[in-house]
Protein backbone atom coordinates (compact mmCIF):
# COMPACT_ATOMS: atom_id res chain seq x y z
CA UNK A 1 0.00 0.00 0.00
CA UNK A 2 0.99 3.53 -0.63
CA UNK A 3 1.88 4.71 2.82
CA UNK A 4 -2.12 4.91 3.29
CA UNK A 5 -2.08 8.54 2.66
CA UNK A 6 -4.16 10.53 3.20
CA UNK A 7 -5.22 8.44 6.16
CA UNK A 8 -2.30 8.60 8.99
CA UNK A 9 -4.90 7.14 11.67
CA UNK A 10 -5.61 4.56 10.16
CA UNK A 11 -2.63 3.21 8.69
CA UNK A 12 -0.77 3.03 11.71
CA UNK A 13 -3.56 1.79 13.61
CA UNK A 14 -4.05 -1.54 9.97
CA UNK A 15 0.07 -1.45 10.66
CA UNK A 16 -0.46 -2.12 14.35
CA UNK A 17 -3.09 -4.60 14.29
CA UNK A 18 -1.59 -5.93 11.25
CA UNK A 19 2.19 -6.83 11.91
CA UNK A 20 3.00 -8.54 8.49
CA UNK A 21 1.53 -5.41 6.49
CA UNK A 22 3.97 -2.76 5.03
CA UNK A 23 3.70 0.02 3.25
CA UNK A 24 5.62 1.67 0.43
CA UNK A 25 6.61 5.18 0.08
CA UNK A 26 7.58 5.60 -3.40
CA UNK A 27 4.16 7.27 -4.64
CA UNK A 28 3.98 9.91 -1.94
CA UNK A 29 7.80 10.81 -1.74
CA UNK A 30 8.28 12.81 -5.07
CA UNK A 31 6.05 15.40 -4.94
CA UNK A 32 2.37 14.36 -5.00
CA UNK A 33 2.15 16.32 -1.98
CA UNK A 34 4.02 19.04 -0.57
CA UNK A 35 7.69 17.96 0.48
CA UNK A 36 7.33 19.06 4.44
CA UNK A 37 3.62 17.50 4.61
CA UNK A 38 5.32 14.05 2.88
CA UNK A 39 8.06 14.49 5.74
CA UNK A 40 5.22 15.13 8.82
CA UNK A 41 2.96 11.96 7.71
CA UNK A 42 6.92 10.38 7.43
CA UNK A 43 7.85 11.21 11.09
CA UNK A 44 4.39 9.95 12.23
CA UNK A 45 4.68 6.69 10.81
CA UNK A 46 8.49 6.58 11.89
CA UNK A 47 6.95 7.61 15.72
CA UNK A 48 4.45 5.02 15.68
CA UNK A 49 7.42 2.48 15.40
CA UNK A 50 6.61 1.55 11.66
CA UNK A 51 10.46 2.35 10.50
CA UNK A 52 11.40 -1.50 9.93
CA UNK A 53 7.79 -1.83 7.78
CA UNK A 54 8.32 0.83 5.83
CA UNK A 55 10.12 0.53 2.02
CA UNK A 56 10.60 2.51 -0.96
CA UNK A 57 9.50 1.42 -4.28
CA UNK A 58 10.13 3.74 -7.98
CA UNK A 59 6.72 3.21 -8.43
CA UNK A 60 7.10 5.75 -11.51
CA UNK A 61 6.94 3.06 -14.44
CA UNK A 62 5.08 6.59 -16.20
CA UNK A 63 7.40 8.98 -15.10
CA UNK A 64 10.60 7.43 -14.32
CA UNK A 65 12.10 11.20 -14.47
CA UNK A 66 10.70 10.99 -10.78
CA UNK A 67 12.32 8.32 -9.00
CA UNK A 68 15.03 10.74 -8.16
CA UNK A 69 12.70 13.14 -6.60
CA UNK A 70 11.32 10.31 -4.44
CA UNK A 71 14.47 9.19 -3.28
CA UNK A 72 15.49 12.78 -2.51
CA UNK A 73 11.87 12.77 -0.36
CA UNK A 74 13.40 10.50 1.63
CA UNK A 75 17.10 11.44 1.90
CA UNK A 76 16.26 14.86 2.69
CA UNK A 77 14.46 13.74 5.56
CA UNK A 78 15.91 15.69 8.56
CA UNK A 79 14.79 13.34 11.36
CA UNK A 80 15.91 9.86 9.45
CA UNK A 81 19.40 8.44 11.01
CA UNK A 82 21.40 6.85 8.19
CA UNK A 83 20.44 3.41 9.53
CA UNK A 84 17.11 4.69 9.02
CA UNK A 85 17.34 5.77 5.22
CA UNK A 86 19.36 2.53 4.50
CA UNK A 87 16.29 0.38 6.31
CA UNK A 88 13.94 2.12 3.57
CA UNK A 89 15.97 2.25 0.83
CA UNK A 90 17.27 -1.49 1.07
CA UNK A 91 17.12 -3.80 4.69
CA UNK A 92 13.80 -3.73 5.40
CA UNK A 93 13.08 -4.77 1.48
CA UNK A 94 15.58 -7.54 1.73
CA UNK A 95 14.37 -8.78 5.31
CA UNK A 96 10.59 -8.97 3.79
CA UNK A 97 11.76 -10.96 0.68
CA UNK A 98 13.70 -13.13 3.55
CA UNK A 99 16.96 -12.78 1.34
CA UNK A 100 19.60 -14.66 3.08
CA UNK A 101 23.03 -12.72 4.32
CA UNK A 102 24.39 -14.37 1.56
CA UNK A 103 22.73 -13.10 -1.13
CA UNK A 104 22.71 -9.76 0.23
CA UNK A 105 25.86 -9.71 0.22
CA UNK A 106 25.95 -11.24 -3.44
CA UNK A 107 23.87 -7.96 -4.34
CA UNK A 108 25.98 -5.67 -2.83
CA UNK A 109 28.82 -7.13 -4.43
CA UNK A 110 30.78 -8.58 -2.10
CA UNK A 111 31.74 -12.36 -1.88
Amino acid sequence: MHAGYPYLGQTIALMHVYPTVHADLGAISWGAIPRAEFHRYLEALMTAGLGERLMFGSDQTYWPELIERSIEGIRSAPFLSDRQKRDIFYDNAARFLRLSTDEVARRHGAR
